[in-house]
């Protein structure tokens, strides 16, 4: 047996440490009563103890030490584990009786985050991955999350999936080292970060990660769950530091970079109104799409992210001109100095583009996650 085996097991039960005194007692040809009268105990603790109804006490152990010439924390730490194996033991027996909550989570999907931590897509994985010890606590801290959705409607979206995309977001945005928030360095950032749209996601995602992390955000990239519908997020992960998550959901370079410029509005432009905005896919939903309360701010993020990569007067421009063929796609979006993909995108929006004209411009994101980008 090796070290980590050693290491790893743990006995299903443990002995009450009255069993040990018991054994002391007749090592000694003493009876319960002459323990009491030697340790200054009652006979009714010393016999509690010993049928393991009452613990060791610090108190006792002292006067155990004495009379046995074992120090107080040889006892002291029989009584610790043995209540830690006891209440292992009822932590346990609780997992089976959250299993029907387990069961509302895409374990699936999200065995490789639970591979991660070394962990199976169990119950108790489930758990370790929350950092939460009880769905009662998965609860309050989801709840305390104070998400604020970008659709009204939540019939198709499973709640649980969505918790466990956004702690996956956390648990990559805590590994990451990013300066305090700094809202004119990330403005400053804004052209840099739009030039990027010109290259491979192999080669964009790293330097957008880098800009980012020196404004104080943090940037993820997350699989989508299934039933999330989640494009993307803005969170503030505290009063300094803010995070932008992407899923990938969508697979072409104007949709994933309108979404990653929408979020970046989110930030700028409403500051702490709303700690954490959730977008979620229009698609799932009915006819009234957003929240009411969101509507202005929704408006205001999709144009700051329209107007950031391609400006309104360079807009009217390329409508005026009014030719859209591959070759003037290419002219303008060197002059523009985005992808062509960009522009593509962008012409399909404003009804000058069939939806599927220009297509073969854009850039195409095979994969979940950079590294199935590479």
């Amino acid at each position: 047996m090796d070290n980590d085996t050693r290491l790893m097991y743990e006995p299903m039960t443990t002995a009450h440490p009255g069993e040990t005194i018991v054994e002391y007692i007749e090592f000694n040809n003493w009876s319960q009563r002459d323990l009491a009268r030697r340790t200054g105990l009652t006979p009714k603790t010393i016999s509690e103890i010993c049928n393991g109804k009452a613990p060791i006490t610090p108190q006792t152990a002292l006067a155990l030490e004495k009379v046995f010439q074992r120090p107080a924390r040889f006892w002291l730490n029989l009584q610790r584990q043995f209540d830690e194996a006891e209440a292992r033991q009822r932590a346990t027996s609780k997992l089976v009786e959250w299993k029907d909550w387990a069961a509302r989570f895409p374990l699936k999907e999200m065995k490789p985050w639970f591979a991660e931590l070394g962990k199976e897509p169990d119950v108790d994985g489930l758990l370790s991955f929350f950092g939460v010890s009880s769905p009662d606590s998965w609860n309050s801290v989801w709840k305390a999350s104070n998400v604020v959705y970008r659709q009204t409607r939540k019939s198709r979206i499973n709640e649980e999936a969505v918790s466990a995309w956004v702690r996956a977001t956390e648990l990559d945005a805590l590994q990451m080292e990013i300066k305090e928030f700094d809202e004119k360095l990330l403005r400053a950032s804004l052209n840099e970060l739009r030039r990027l749209t010109r290259e491979r996601p192999q080669e964009s995602i790293p330097k957008m990660k880098a800009l980012c992390a020196a404004a104080g955000v943090a940037f993820v990239l997350v699989p989508e769950l299934p039933n999330t519908g989640i494009s993307g997020c803005a969170r503030w992960l505290s009063d300094k530091k803010a995070m932008i998550a992407l899923t990938l959901r969508y697979k072409f370079d104007d949709q994933i970079w309108f979404t990653f410029f929408h979020e970046c509005g989110h930030l700028l432009l409403h500051g702490k109104e709303h700690g954490f905005i959730l977008d979620n896919a229009a698609e799932y939903l009915t006819d009234n799409v957003v929240d009411p309360q969101m509507q202005r701010q929704e408006e205001e993020a999709n144009r700051f992210a329209a107007d950031t990569l391609i400006p309104p007067a360079m807009l009217h421009s390329l409508i005026m001109e009014g030719d859209f063929s591959n070759e003037a796609i290419h002219r303008i979006a060197e002059r523009l100095e985005i992808g062509p993909g960009i522009v593509v995108g962008r012409l399909q929006h404003e009804k000058l583009l069939k939806p599927y004209q220009g297509t073969t411009l854009k850039q195409r994101f095979i994969g979940k996650t950079l590294a199935d980008l590479g």
